[in-house]
């Protein structure tokens, strides 16, 4: 039905995906992930990551995919993928915020300036910042808590020691969306009502920030791929036009701006299951 391209955010890699991927797949869906320049397998110094080259390893993954593609951006991956939709956004069918960061429209915005302003999360403490590296890294006695809250013991815990560290400059970095570029795709909000990391307050208000059609909420923890999959998959698989998901739906202000401003989008590619 659709093709999918994961993207993770900070201290991840596409290996969080590996539970979601097989329940979208089942769905009839082409399922991609990609790790980001910097992380896991693909190391590099600080000052060579950057959302650009975020946005160029997006792209060109897309492009390698082959055919338009749903873009589903998780915590930093929605400040990723919204650059490389400003970038080309012509790789790409829908964009979807699994309870992430994301610029305002037409407006300058930092990552940095989002989190700090989020006088509720519980991210801080689990964060240690080696300042000589630019790096940050996650505390391992409080990664679990902090980011798989909900999920089995042993899952979260291999989770847990899968986490990298973490450039700094994507967070410091300025990013922005406009109407012609990541504005001009169909775009999902999904919040999570359990997140630790992101709360619930800033992810109401960064639905704020772009021409969503639609925002979906899962009542989870950051980490809904690894405590929700199957939920996620039936989320996702109704966005890009299966079966409706059971849960509730709620409109975005904006949806009659994105109905205005979205340009006439091709259909997707249909793809065969198995």
């Amino acid at each position: 039905m659709a093709a999918f391209l994961l993207i993770h955010g900070a201290w991840h890699d596409e290996r969080c995906w590996e539970l979601l991927v097989p329940q979208l797949a089942a769905r009839g869906h082409a399922v991609h992930t990609l790790t980001l320049p910097g992380h896991w397998n693909r190391p590099l110094p600080s000052y060579q990551i950057s959302l650009g080259r975020y946005g160029e390893a997006i792209c060109e993954a897309a492009r390698q995919i082959g055919e338009p593609v749903t873009l589903v951006g998780h915590s930093m991956g929605g400040m990723a993928i919204s650059r490389a939709a400003e970038m080309q956004p012509n790789l790409f069918d829908e964009l979807v915020y699994l309870t992430a960061y994301l610029p305002r429209l037409n407006k300058w915005t930092r990552m940095r300036s989002l989190a700090l302003s989020d006088e509720k999360t519980q991210l801080w403490p689990a964060v240690r910042t080696d300042w000589f590296r630019f790096r940050a890294h996650i505390r391992p006695e409080l990664a679990a808590e902090t980011f798989y809250h909900d999920c089995p013991k042993d899952l979260a815990d291999l989770a847990a020691k899968r986490l990298c560290s973490q450039s700094g400059l994507p967070i410091v970095e300025f990013g922005r969306i406009t109407h012609d570029g990541a504005g001009s795709r169909p775009m999902t909000y999904i919040e999570c009502l359990q997140d630790r990391v992101i709360s619930l307050d800033l992810q109401k208000q960064m639905q704020e920030h772009a021409p969503f059609k639609q925002v979906l909420t899962l009542d989870s923890s950051h980490s809904p791929f690894l405590s929700q999959p199957t939920a996620l998959a039936e989320m996702l698989h109704g966005i890009v036009g299966g079966r409706t998901p059971k849960q509730k739906l709620t409109s975005s202000r904006h949806a009659k701006l994105a109905a205005r401003k979205r340009a006439t989008l091709p259909p997707l590619a249909e793809v065969k299951a198995g």
